[in-house]
């Protein structure tokens, strides 16, 4: 991935939410029922205005934005619908997220505002990855900090390494140990080191079983 969603996003908060929301209900696999358009509410309206106003600034096509915006709609009904509020982690979302560009055909390019915004664009609108959940009506994680681990948290090692991941994968290469310390060096001080990683989950490799 080559955008590390530290750049200022014009995205709309409402559209924001709604990436959320439809990374949440995608991870989660909701699926609504026919009626379910009903289930919508009047602040969904809004957030599907904004999601369309982003959408069509990436997508020239009016049958892939309504398509795209349709998906959308559905989520969010799946969402109102669930018996259960779904919640949703920061490398689920990017997992999700890298799925959603693709169908969209759209790249994701250092300085540029595409939707879905990167999960780090969440944190730094509502403060914190959990601020963001709530703010979309999800469930929030209850995974406290790691005891010894004072700036990153269990979120935040999941979200490090499933970046890295999706960017070993957009280049071609593997997701190593050694690859994963060159990068952690060029975003020093934004993910958490090499060594830090291996400590906190055992082995590289349940590192990487985290994020499967």
């Amino acid at each position: 991935m080559t955008d590390s969603g530290t750049e200022k996003s014009h995205t709309a908060s409402p559209a924001l939410i709604g990436a959320l929301l439809h990374l949440a209900a995608r991870g989660a696999e909701l699926t609504p029922g026919a009626s379910s358009a009903a289930a919508l509410r009047p602040a969904d309206q809004e957030i599907l205005a904004e999601v369309e106003v982003a959408l069509r600034t990436q997508m020239q096509a009016e049958r892939q934005v309504k398509k795209a915006l349709a998906e959308v709609a559905a989520s969010l009904a799946g969402v109102r619908t669930c018996a259960d509020v779904p919640s949703l982690t920061a490398a689920k979302y990017e997992k999700q997220r890298t799925a959603v560009l693709a169908e969209l055909g759209v790249a994701s390019t250092k300085g540029a505002s595409v939707w879905p915004p990167t999960s780090q664009t969440a944190v730094q609108r509502f403060g914190s990855w959990n601020e963001a959940l709530k703010a979309a009506g999800l469930a929030t994680s209850t995974v406290g900090r790691a005891k010894g681990q004072l700036r990153f948290d269990a979120a935040a090692y999941e979200k490090a390494i499933a970046e890295f991941a999706s960017d070993c994968e957009s280049r071609g290469v593997g997701a190593t140990y050694k690859a994963y310390g060159e990068y952690a060096a060029e975003h020093k001080g934004e993910v958490p080191s090499a060594a830090a990683v291996r400590k906190f989950y055992g082995t590289w490799n349940k590192a990487l079983a985290a994020i499967s």
